[in-house]
């Protein structure tokens, strides 16, 4: 039985990065933080809106496989979707 979905995976993705950047340019922003580490914050957050977009990521085709993987591990653990044990 197929738990996840190639929309889930696209969502989840898209939900990760956007935290990721949303972390960064708070990062960034933050006038306590050092110089440096707040330029680095920067340019990671522009680097990954190149990633917000999970096909942007994967090799052609490989979305449907990395979904699978997901499907058969959630399968093994017994695991309702999007729940750890």
């Amino acid at each position: 039985m197929n738990k996840y979905t190639e929309s889930d995976y696209k969502r989840t993705h898209q939900s990760i990065i956007e935290d990721m950047i949303d972390t960064c340019i708070s990062k960034w922003h933050d006038q306590s933080h050092d110089p440096l580490e707040a330029r680095v914050c920067r340019n990671l957050a522009y680097a990954l809106e190149d990633l917000r977009h999970a096909q942007d990521c994967l090799v052609k085709g490989s979305l449907n496989i990395w979904v699978s993987a997901a499907n058969e591990e959630a399968n093994r653990k017994n695991t309702p979707k999007g729940v750890a044990k």
